[in-house]
């Protein structure tokens, strides 16, 4: 995990549950699948589901950086919100989300409507996760 903010995001991967115990994960944007491949890598058997609206990138991860063909990990190109609506309540042991626009977190998933949609997809001792963008003095 090459940034900061990815091993912050790795340390709690590492701390949801028991060492090695499988998670319930879904990504919200999904970049090179680099947390997917953590987790994998750290807790076999996980299933995870990477919602990445961006089609292209995706093509080109999973031609340029296949994923691991035992690694349970689905991947949807599709938008963050449209990708959580598909996610069957308490399912999730963790939902990450790490989604820009340019710079900023697209508003539609900063809303308490989006923060109500997590909390249906979370189990009851599921955490979230969020990689949020703001300038000083973090007004949004």
């Amino acid at each position: 995990l090459d940034f900061s903010y990815q091993r912050r995001i790795g340390h709690l991967i590492d701390l949801v549950a028991p060492a090695r115990q499988p998670l319930n994960v879904v990504h919200l944007g999904g970049g090179a699948f680099t947390l997917a491949r953590y987790t994998a890598a750290g807790r076999p058997r996980s299933t995870q589901q990477v919602v990445e609206i961006d089609g292209a990138l995706v093509t080109f991860v999973r031609e340029h950086l296949p994923l691991d063909p035992q690694a349970r990990v689905r991947v949807r190109a599709v938008d963050a919100r449209a990708g959580l609506a598909k996610i069957p309540d308490g399912w999730a042991d963790l939902v990450i989300a790490d989604v820009f626009s340019g710079a900023r977190t697209p508003a539609h998933l900063t809303s308490t409507e989006f923060l109500d949609d997590v909390r249906r997809a979370l189990a009851p001792t599921g955490w979230y996760v969020a990689n949020l963008a703001d300038g000083p003095p973090l007004t949004h």
